[in-house]
């Protein structure tokens, strides 16, 4: 298995700029160095004064790779605004798929040190797409995570970038030959999320997949489920990749509330809707 082990005890040089506050929650650009690379740079949701320590709180890091930094950010002030902290993070962008996949993972882990540093105790992890796949591999390396949500996900990039035919991957994978290709995959495989999720007990883990998802395919979607342990729940919604439908952030609050006793997440969303 490959060493995603890090030194926790390196600082995080950690760089806070409010944005703005709005009805007792602060959003803030939120800056940190990784464990590899270059520094993450995401925003930070809280309640006013949570920073300052002292408090046992929830917490709950998001990681879009569709959306980007954006892509969860009202969901990470919903989690705010019912007494939490979270983070809304990016995927890696460094233009190597191997770097790219071990500086996200990396994110996670050392949002989840930040995290911790301002009193959470009780820590959930939110991924979409790749960043599901990299909340996967987490779940199975550290135990400091109570629940796990993976929105489109499947069992690996080496998978996806195999078999998708999702425009960007095919346009790579069709420009090299085959003999160019396969090392690639090789090198990817063993971060594959479907090493990690079986080992991710106790934490509880929500799979949230799209029917008519062009770009992930039913049998993978399954796959990935069916390797997670236990206790996991499996929900399909009415869309395409990007998983849009109210239901999704319904279940996604209540998954959230229930395991990082949270009560008010779920009221937080009826009260958009």
């Amino acid at each position: 298995m490959v060493d995603l082990s890090y030194d926790d005890t390196l600082p995080l040089h950690p760089a806070i700029e409010v944005l703005g506050e709005r009805d007792g929650v602060v959003v803030a650009r939120c800056r940190y160095d990784n464990a590899e690379g270059s520094p993450v740079e995401g925003y930070l949701a809280f309640p006013s004064g949570a920073l300052l320590g002292g408090d046992e709180l929830a917490g709950v890091i998001y990681q879009h790779s569709t959306g980007g930094k954006e892509g969860f950010l009202p969901e990470a002030i919903q989690v705010a605004e019912a007494g939490g902290i979270a983070l809304s993070l990016p995927i890696a962008d460094t233009g190597d798929a191997v770097r790219n996949i071990r500086e996200s993972i990396f994110a996670i882990r050392r949002g989840a040190d930040l995290l911790t540093s301002y009193g959470v105790q009780r820590l959930g992890c939110v991924g979409h797409s790749m960043g599901a796949m990299m909340a996967g591999t987490v779940s199975g390396i550290d135990r400091r995570f109570r629940c796990f949500v993976f929105d489109s996900g499947l069992s690996g990039l080496s998978i996806h970038y195999r078999e998708t035919p999702y425009r960007e991957i095919k346009a790579m994978r069709d420009a090299m030959t085959p003999e160019q290709y396969e090392p690639l995959l090789a090198l990817m495989e063993p971060y594959d999320c479907g090493h990690f999720v079986g080992a991710a007990a106790p934490a509880a883990l929500l799979f949230q997949s799209a029917w008519f998802d062009p770009n992930v395919s039913r049998e993978n979607c399954e796959a990935f489920f069916a390797a997670g342990s236990e206790p996991k729940e499996f929900h399909w919604y009415d869309t395409g990749h990007v998983i849009n439908e109210v239901a999704a952030y319904s279940d996604r609050a209540r998954f959230l509330a229930q395991w990082l006793e949270l009560p008010g997440l779920p009221d937080r969303l009826r009260a958009r809707t």
